[in-house]
């Protein structure tokens, strides 16, 4: 007979329905937490929980550059943090007081290995005179500021951060470091909203790259719609540093030939990264038989994942995190670098792969077109297509043909995909001066109408990381969820 409960289902409807008994409880299982308990305080949601600052007269008369970190851990030091590092410690050797703070996480117990790192990325003293170091993580104590200390936000929630802090100077304005469009970094969303507010606050802008320059004024993000305000901004261009990042000589023989090697930068987590797709692309071309005829040795870098099948015939295996100089001669030992980001900016590890003379795979978006990567890559050669996209209802597939090892810079084709190289592919050595059109940090490019920037002679900075996390280190701060890429 249908209809008829069987015992211990009928004895769990009578318990949830006993005075203080739970259902969940009387049936051996936990309680089940409500989810809505967070919102019982009439103080409650926290949305955003900003650190405090203390005003110290004495500091009055020594003005610094309070730069907001998210954190101050060396092993968590990727592309992003580095940049900021490199940027603004350069301005200790013109007499520019320092003092890096950690607002969102901690901060290294020891912070002298931070000191030397800071000190090589710059070619500075390994002291760092004028440099200081303090953390907002601590309630209890907070770190002091004087009333002529400027502030830089180098991420969104530190925006807010330099916002609430502004009263206690005599500054107007702080300086917001922005190295991507972060409100992309999540759906649309409270986190969204409030990255997004960013954008309207008081601050004179230093962009990351000029794409990311002109996506702001394209979209009117913000402030930026006014052109008054565009044109107080600023964008510095990516820099690589060309020691670590370089062609790398045949370890082998020519009469014994290593595989062709592929590298899949994979970072699950982050969206704009589009793993799904990228994976997707790579399971369609193997299974195509793209991959046949020639070993092939496929590797994810950027995140710790577990071995996967791309066919019958091919295995993608994750690689270690690996220190900054042995990952550029990892990317040097490589031949095809497949790396997504759906952002406005280029990201490093493209840079990267192109200045060891690889090839690489990457996609456009916005302001980010097949035509702007003459800006680091400017001499074209349309015969040399060595990754192609194709759709077909819906699927994502590749096509591959080994490029001879001859000098030359940047293949396209159509307005969906774009492959770089810079000079240098033979591998053995690498040529000098116009190798690589990135100007230099240490003198930030001036603009032209346009946001195209003039080229800066100065010598080219030396960079840690890449910006999407691929170098040393592996996560952002915890609150909010900061994606690393």
């Amino acid at each position: 007979m249908t209809g008829i409960p069987s015992p211990r289902r009928a004895a769990a409807w009578v318990a949830r329905r006993l005075p203080g008994r739970s259902g969940a409880v009387a049936a051996g299982r936990p309680a089940r937490r409500d989810p809505f308990e967070r919102y019982a305080s009439l103080d409650s949601p926290t949305l955003l929980t900003v650190p405090t600052f203390r005003h110290d007269p004495d500091l009055d008369a020594t003005p610094s550059l309070c730069v907001l970190m998210p954190h101050l851990l060396l092993d968590r030091m990727t592309g992003g943090p580095n940049t900021i590092l490199n940027v603004t410690a350069r301005l200790a050797s013109r007499g520019v007081r320092l003092r890096y703070v950690a607002t969102f996480d901690a901060a290294d117990a020891d912070l002298d290995p931070l000191r030397r790192h800071i000190a090589a990325l710059v070619g500075a003293d390994p002291s760092l005179p004028g440099v200081e170091f303090a953390s907002a993580m601590d309630p209890g104590s907070p770190p002091t500021i004087g009333r002529n200390d400027v502030f830089m936000a180098t991420w969104w929630p530190t925006a807010h951060v330099a916002r609430a802090v502004l009263p206690l100077t005599r500054a107007g304005e702080f300086v917001y470091f922005i190295q991507d469009f972060e409100p992309g970094f999540y759906p649309w969303s409270t986190n969204y909203a409030l990255a997004a507010a960013t954008y309207g606050f008081p601050a004179r802008a230093l962009f990351n790259e000029s794409l990311l320059r002109s996506h702001f004024a394209a979209e009117r993000v913000g402030r930026f719609a006014n052109p008054a305000v565009l044109a107080q901004s600023m964008a510095i261009e990516p820099a690589v540093d060309r020691e670590v990042f370089r062609p790398r000589p045949e370890s082998r023989p020519s009469d014994r030939p290593r595989p062709s090697r592929l590298r899949f930068y994979a970072r699950p987590r982050n969206e704009r990264n589009c793993f799904d797709l990228g994976l997707k692309v790579l399971r369609v071309a193997a299974q195509s038989g793209v991959f046949d005829g020639e070993p092939w040795e496929f590797s994810f870098i950027g995140a710790d994942l577990p071995a996967m099948a791309l066919s019958d015939r091919h295995e993608i295996r994750a690689l270690p995190w690996l220190p900054y100089r042995e990952y550029g001669a990892l990317l040097g030992e490589s031949d095809l670098l497949l790396s997504l980001m759906l952002s406005p900016h280029t990201s490093y590890p493209p840079l990267e792969m192109a200045a060891t003379g690889g090839t690489v795979v990457t996609n456009t978006f916005g302001v980010k077109t097949a035509g702007t990567s003459s800006r680091s890559s400017p001499r074209s050669n349309r015969s040399w297509t060595p990754f192609a996209w194709r759709s077909s209802a819906g699927e994502q597939a590749s096509r591959w043909r080994r490029p001879p090892r001859i000098p030359h810079r940047c293949t396209r084709r159509g307005t969906t995909r774009w492959s770089m190289r810079f000079p240098g592919s033979s591998r053995p050595s690498t040529r000098s001066g116009r190798e690589a059109a990135i100007p230099s940090v240490d003198s930030p490019p001036s603009l032209r109408p346009g946001g195209s920037p003039r080229r800066s002679d100065a010598p080219r900075p030396r960079r840690a990381a890449c910006a999407g996390g691929c170098g040393p280190g592996t996560a952002g701060p915890s609150l909010p969820a900061r994606p690393r890429g």
